[in-house]
This record gives structure tokens, C-alpha cells and sequence, in this order.
């Protein structure tokens, strides 16, 4: 299909999701929402935190590659490794110095929701899902004051032992400290000279520095989790995040095990209270491989439905289910990384036995289905396109505040870039006799094993923010799947 003629595709995909939205009855989103203290990053701000570190210790991390903060040279190490390669990146740090250490050489521009989950809450409750419940388990007052002011958003509390659903605002715990993120954003085009280095920016993007205090934990107080199958008439689907703050091991002797086997626990609670219900986890980037394989193995095999994940979480993936070589072509981005990514969907699927998986890239998306899904190629199709409509409405806009304000996204174009990517594996797939040119023509190709949808994307070329982009593609292309369901 010509790009000119995707704009038409898009239109009625729009209308038709739009229209089936109010299908869900409603939507459980949990673990992880934070207060994110959001800076743009400029030459000036570079030039200050260089005067304030030691250059020849930086020099040493940016090759090293550091993993973790655990210094302000940790800190400018991986800035500097971001926009070098105009990648995303969230590193963890787990003291609170270097928060301290970045208030008193960067004043934030402003702060907002962060987290995956409390991101993702405020966007499908501004969308009227018709009940949106979101769980933190650190919910403070100041938290609370991030979530949109919307009688549909609820919080799951227990009193007089019945499950009572109260807006954040109403439930929050007072003992409960609030969990700040720095979010370190950058321009394409900027120049940087580091220690006899000069390179320009390649594209927009950030740095999140991921606050992990010791009192996070990814779980669900006792009292709670028994009732969570009561949810059953409230909810068809649930969005997951904020598995990468689970840590190998805990000050009270606790490890890993003890929380990827209460995650699983909850997961199977929602799934008792509505048999049919769809368990989505958003992935991220995640460091410790440890952790990255718990999740993968032992949560989301077997137990989840849908993943999503972009094309460097791919290759984290692949890397550590065993698949190395793939992992490899997808992360260097050489001429065939869409082959090898379209690759590496088709092992996720098989090998993680997922219902759906979810590739998110700059420009497409790649789809791969189970053939059980009783939900048309079409119907995915539409979901998708629909997604990524209202990424497109947020990057333009910065934050949606109403059903109505995704349809600005349908102005935007869409990308040249994406199109060519899609035309590389419309060949390949052409020449391995996976499918005809006709089939790659909507977007949909359909194999004996699995149904795949590919798609050319809206991209914005200024966005007023990045952050939360990828949120929003998977959360409301999963709700538009979810809408094909009834």
C-alpha cells in the first residue's frame, strides 16, 4: 500500500475503535506510578555538570557502561552514552544522594505523573474507559496529587473488610513517602564535546534516572489480595508494570522468588475472578538479567496473554531467552534489523506461549497473534492504528485530556521512514514465500502458525514530550483489542 493511501486506512481503523471502545467494562493497571521531576537538557546544562565531576572518571564509566547510579560520574556517564547513541535508557539508582546531588546542579522545569502504571491510569481515565482501577503499593498523599481528577479512576482499598473502590485521593496511605524520578530529556541536533570527543545528538530522547528505595516492593497487602477476585464484573483486562524494581535480594532476607511469586499469585487471583479476563505486562528496560529472566520465565510464560515491549527491550529479551545472535542484529540496527525483529517477534510468541506480543518502533509496529485468538486480523489491525493515533495526539500535544483530543493525532503523517522499514520486510518475506505482496498490502499476513500485523506509524517530528509514548501506543492499541472481544 502506497503512504498516501495509509491516511484513509487509519481513518476508519479510528472511527471503528472509537466506536467499540465503550465495550470494556473496564481495566485494572498496577504496580508502579512515581513523580517524575522533568528536565530539558541543554549545552549549557552539560557544560555545568562536566565542571562538577571528575572528566577522567567519566571518560572510564562511559566505557565501562555503567549498570547502575551509584555516582554523579555513574550519572554523567550514562547522559553522555544516551545522547551519543539517541537512545532511551532507565537506569536504577537506589540512593538518595544522587537526587540530592541533581537538585542542587539542576533546577527541574516542571513535574508530573510518572510510572509506567500511573502514566497509563491517567491516560485511559482521561479517555472515559468506563472504570480505570489502578493499584500502587505505595500510594502517598503527594502521589495521589498526580492522578487526573476523574470519577471513572478508582483505587481498590479494603474497609469494615469489604473491597471498596475510592478515588486516589481518597485512599492514599499517610505514612507513605512519595517516589521521585529524574526524567533528563534531550534534542536532536544538539552538539556535545566530552574529553577530546564531539558529536551531535541523533534524535530526541531521555535519560530516566529510576528512584529504587529500599521500602519499594512489588506487591499487594493480604487483605487486598483475597478480594481481588470480586473485581470480576468490573474489569476484562489487566496492564501490568513495574517488574523491573523487584530486587535479587532484600535487607529481611527476602529474594526475587518471594516477589515474582506474588506477582503470579495476583495474576491468577484477577483470572479467577473473571475467567476470560486479558493480562497485558509492559515491559522495560531491565539491567539485572536475573531479573529480566525471572519475569520472563517464571510471569509472564504461561501466566500473561500480551506483551509489549520496544525494539531494545526485544533484544534484551532475546538476549537472555537464549537467542544472542538475533539479539545482536536487532540491537545494531544494520540493514536487516527489521528482519531480524520480525524474527525475534515469532520466537517471543512460540517461546514465551504468549496470546499476542507487541513491537513498538519508531515509524511501525510489528503484531504477531496466536491463531486461538479469537479476535480478527483486522479487528488487530484497527487497534493498532488506533494506538497510534493517540501516541500521536499525546506527542503533539503533550497529555490527553479527553477522548476527543486523540482524533487530532490523525494529522499527523505518517512516516516515510516507518513505510521504507516495511517495504524491506514486505521483500523478504515476499522471497521466503512467508507472504504474498497482496497479503502485505493491509497490513495483515496470515501463516499457518500465527497471524501477523504490520504497520507504517504516525511519528511527530517535534514532540512536546517522549516520555510516556510508548505507554500510550500499547495501553489503548491492548484496549482496542480488548474492544474486538465482546
Amino acid at each position: 500500500m502506497e503512504i498516501g493511501e495509509w491516511d484513509s486506512v487509519y481513518h476508519k481503523s479510528y472511527e471503528d475503535i472509537r466506536s467499540s471502545i465503550g465495550n470494556v467494562r473496564g481495566i485494572f493497571v498496577a504496580y508502579n506510578s512515581n513523580i517524575d521531576a522533568i528536565k530539558h537538557v541543554g549545552p549549557g546544562d552539560i557544560e555545568h555538570l562536566l565542571m562538577n565531576v571528575d572528566i577522567s572518571e567519566v571518560r572510564e564509566k562511559v566505557f565501562e557502561y555503567p549498570r547502575q547510579i551509584d555516582s554523579p560520574s555513574d550519572l554523567v556517564a550514562r547522559l553522555i552514552i544516551a545522547m551519543r547513541d539517541g537512545k532511551a535508557a532507565e537506569v536504577p539508582t537506589n540512593t538518595t544522594e544522587i537526587h540530592d546531588w541533581l537538585t542542587d546542579h539542576l533546577v527541574f522545569d516542571n513535574a508530573r505523573m510518572g510510572g509506567q502504571a500511573g502514566i497509563i491510569s491517567n491516560l485511559l481515565a482521561s479517555m472515559d474507559i468506563r472504570k480505570v482501577i489502578t493499584y500502587v503499593p505505595w500510594l502517598s498523599e503527594e502521589q495521589a496529587e498526580y492522578f487526573v481528577d476523574s470519577d471513572n479512576l478508582l483505587f481498590p482499598v479494603v474497609e469494615n473488610n469489604e473491597l471498596v473502590l475510592k478515588h486516589p485521593k481518597e485512599a492514599f496511605d499517610p505514612e507513605n513517602k512519595p517516589k521521585v524520578n529524574w526524567i533528563l530529556e534531550f534534542s536532536k541536533g544538539m552538539e556535545v564535546k566530552f574529553a577530546g570527543e564531539h558529536f551531535i545528538v541523533p534524535r530526541d530522547n531521555r535519560l530516566i534516572i529510576s528512584s529504587r528505595p529500599k521500602w519499594i516492593r512489588i506487591e499487594m497487602a493480604p487483605e487486598l489480595y483475597e478480594r481481588i477476585p470480586q473485581l470480576q464484573a468490573d474489569i476484562d483486562g489487566a496492564i501490568l508494570a513495574g517488574y523491573q524494581m523487584i530486587k535479587e535480594e532484600y535487607e529481611d532476607g527476602s529474594t526475587y522468588i518471594d516477589y515474582v511469586e506474588k506477582a503470579v499469585n495476583v495474576i491468577e487471583e484477577l483470572k479467577e475472578g473473571n475467567p476470560d479476563i486479558r493480562i497485558h505486562v509492559e515491559f522495560t528496560s531491565i539491567q539485572n538479567k536475573v531479573i529480566r529472566t525471572a519475569i520472563l520465565n517464571h510471569i509472564v510464560r504461561k501466566h500473561v496473554h500480551s506483551l509489549g515491549l520496544d525494539t531494545v527491550e526485544v533484544a534484551n529479551v532475546l538476549n537472555v531467552l537464549g537467542f544472542e545472535e538475533l539479539a545482536y542484529s536487532v540491537i545494531n540496527k544494520g540493514e536487516n534489523a527489521i528482519i531480524s525483529l520480525y524474527e525475534g517477534a515469532v520466537k517471543l510468541l512460540r517461546d514465551l506461549q504468549l496470546e499476542r506480543v507487541h513491537i513498538h518502533s519508531l515509524g511501525f509496529y510489528i503484531c504477531l497473534v496466536s491463531k486461538d485468538c479469537p479476535v480478527s486480523v483486522e479487528d488487530h489491525r484497527n487497534a493498532l492504528l488506533f494506538g497510534s493515533t493517540v501516541a500521536a495526539a499525546k506527542a503533539s500535544l503533550g497529555e490527553i485530556l479527553s477522548l476527543e483530543s486523540t482524533e487530532s493525532g490523525l494529522q499527523v503523517p505518517v512516516s516515510d521512514e516507518g513505510h521504507g522499514e516495511l517495504e524491506k520486510l514486505e521483500k523478504h518475506l515476499v522471497r521466503s514465500g512467508m507472504s504474498s505482496m497482496e497479503d502485505f498490502e493491509n497490513g495483515c499476513i496470515c501463516t499457518p502458525w500465527y497471524d501477523a500485523i504490520i504497520v507504517p506509524t504516525k511519528v511527530v517530528s517535534e514532540p512536546v514530550a517522549t516520555v510516556g509514548i510508548g505507554d500510550a501506543i500499547s495501553a489503548t492499541s491492548f484496549v482496542g483489542f480488548l474492544s474486538k472481544l465482546k
